[in-house]
């Protein structure tokens, strides 16, 4: 690719959910903030929202990562209740570390809730309160699930719930999330697409933490992707990481403005404007 060319460890604008490649910008920190407000202090759900490709998965998982008990990230929720329960079971006798339960059928949905009240009982006792990251929760059409995630809210050793959750989704979560959740939200944060400054500030972070000495893209180029992105990440990575390399195959220096607007005049393919 481009890395030698650029005297870079790594591209600096691929996609990943590595919680260690999450750069804090301001705004970030100030919804990480609020989510270990309402969620530790306070002990009610919270909900994290905003526009497809703003960044949403790898802050929670930065969220996740710095919570101080264990932390379950459930990718694809679209499951019936009796299967989400099953699966909450199975993360959290494996936090009190025990081996997964054998496969013997189905489990009786009442054993089910035994068990999770239970080994949260048991993580809370140890200091050790587990978090429940739910990402793409728009994509719960199950009303039990919601009224399961509900329920196992109000199992409390201590006082507040055994059981932090951090429901993460589409703008439309916020509108269609049942009232009996909604209700309960000790945090709700839109994470808003990033602002031009904001914008310049990722493109150079991501470059410093992939070695880059100096910048690579003029001011002027800076303003031409973050309009062509609307301010995106995933799309300004995608539109980043292309300016490199073809910045790169014609031998140059810097990404300049009549690159950049060459590139964001182009139509793009579907992969890179989704």
């Amino acid at each position: 690719m481009y890395e030698r060319h650029f005297g870079l460890s790594h591209r600096p604008f691929r996609d990943t959910l590595d919680p260690d490649s999450f750069l804090a910008l301001p705004g970030h920190l100030t919804i990480l903030r609020r989510l270990a407000y309402g969620i530790d202090q306070i002990g009610g759900p919270a909900l994290l929202y905003g526009p497809s490709g703003s960044g949403k998965s790898i802050l929670a998982r930065r969220f996740a990562a710095s919570w101080s008990g264990s932390a379950i990230v459930l990718d694809y929720p679209a499951m019936p209740a009796g299967s989400l329960l099953a699966y909450l079971a199975d993360e959290l006798r494996a936090a009190n570390g025990r081996p997964p339960a054998t496969d013997d059928g189905p489990v009786e949905l009442h054993r089910l809730v035994r068990a999770v009240q239970a080994d949260l009982r048991a993580l809370v006792t140890r200091g050790q309160r587990p978090l429940l990251v739910v990402d793409d929760a728009q994509l719960i059409a199950d009303r039990q699930a919601w009224d399961t995630l509900r329920l196992v809210l109000n199992f409390a050793t201590a006082g507040g719930p055994d059981l932090g959750l951090l429901l993460v989704g589409e703008p439309e979560l916020a509108l269609d999330l049942p009232a009996a959740l909604a209700d309960r939200l000790a945090a709700r944060c839109l994470l808003r697409p990033l602002e031009p400054a904001e914008a310049a500030a990722y493109l150079e972070g991501r470059l410093a933490h992939a070695g880059a000495t100096g910048s690579l893209f003029d001011p002027a180029a800076v303003a031409t992707l973050h309009a062509a992105a609307e301010g995106l990440p995933r799309r300004l990575n995608r539109l980043a990481d292309l300016a490199l390399l073809v910045a790169a195959a014609e031998g140059r220096d810097r990404v300049d403005r009549s690159l950049a607007s060459r590139l964001a005049d182009q139509e793009l393919p579907d992969g890179l404007a989704a």
